[in-house]
């Protein structure tokens, strides 16, 4: 053999070589970007950048987080489901968004279980029954009975058509017997201001660490927590469930892909999630945005995301939507 013809061989081996190093290139070697489908300044927005800096660190490249928000979600997750499935491009979400919402707003043409792969849960938070001082009541019982005995009068704060707020809200009218009305906002920072100017008087939400203190100042009152039980993370609000047997709204946050993202791969974004709850500082920190890190697979959150779908199913079809 020639030298040129050995040249070539070995030119051709090389460039080989360098196409199948290429190929299989681990993952990630570029930024990955997490859509977040709300308004920055949000308690989710505030979990999320707690954990940019451990995840990215765990991954060995950064978190670009992009806030997309508007139609109670559904905005960022068209843009996350038509994202090419290379786990480049993931989404957080929360129960509304992922098991709520695109029951609602049908029009908006996605299929959470079809679309996204789940790839961890993150944290769950009960949400809190708020209202405005200028409301006279100091316990559920007897905002109950103001209510009932002023139908239509109290306005409530959303945050979109067929978010999670807006249909917990609904469920808790129509369990409690009473009528109020809806004021839609873009994002929870809109409705804190909402409810401590009294622009409106109700809000029920999560307990984020600012609204935290304004419970703790007086200058908002937290009447009723919506768990099965007593909450430690609102101690000395009692549970909603104690004058409405069975109401439950415990907001679940998690992180979801493109379907069809290589099952190795969300598994390894979801496993540098998860270790970055396991921490304790980080778990104290949540704790004082009102919410508890509860890490899931992928596996076993997809399990729960099927769970609420099936629990509020039926109260969306007796809610009606768009």
């Amino acid at each position: 053999m020639n030298t040129s013809m050995t040249a070539l061989l070995v030119g051709a081996c090389a460039m080989a070589l360098a196409s199948s190093a290429t190929a299989q290139a681990p993952f990630p070697d570029k930024p990955i970007r997490v859509v977040l489908p709300f308004a920055a300044g949000g308690v989710t927005d505030a979990m999320l950048r707690l954990l940019q800096e451990p995840v990215a660190r765990s991954l060995g490249q950064p978190l670009i987080i992009d806030n997309r928000p508007g139609a109670a979600g559904m905005i960022g997750a068209r843009l996350v489901a038509d994202a090419p499935a290379d786990g480049y491009t993931v989404m957080v979400v929360n129960t509304g968004v992922i098991s709520i919402t695109p029951f609602v707003q049908k029009s908006a043409g996605i299929d959470p279980q079809k679309r996204f792969v789940p790839v961890a849960g993150l944290s769950s938070a009960p949400s809190v029954l708020l209202v405005h001082p200028s409301v006279p009541a100091n316990d559920l019982r007897q905002f109950l009975d103001y209510a009932k005995a002023n139908p239509g009068k109290l306005e409530y704060a959303v945050v979109g058509k067929g978010a999670y707020g807006d249909v917990a809200t609904s469920l808790f009218q129509r369990q409690a017997g009473i009528q109020m009305l809806p004021v839609p906002y873009q994002g929870n920072a809109q409705t804190t201001t909402a409810l401590l100017t009294g622009e409106v008087k109700v809000h029920l939400t999560i307990l984020s660490g600012p609204m935290n203190d304004y419970v703790k100042t007086g200058r908002i009152k937290a009447l009723g927590v919506a768990t099965a039980t007593a909450s430690p993370l609102v101690p000395g609000v009692a549970p909603i469930a104690a004058q409405l047997p069975g109401f439950d709204a415990v907001v679940y946050t998690g992180i979801v892909a493109p379907a069809r993202t290589p099952p190795a791969i969300a598994e390894k974004i979801g496993r540098a999630f998860t270790t970055a709850l396991a921490d304790p500082a980080i778990r104290a920190q949540l704790n004082t945005m009102g919410m508890e890190a509860s890490p899931l697979d992928g596996k076993a959150y997809g399990g729960r995301i099927a769970r609420e779908i099936g629990v509020f199913a039926p109260v969306i079809k007796e809610l009606g939507t768009e």
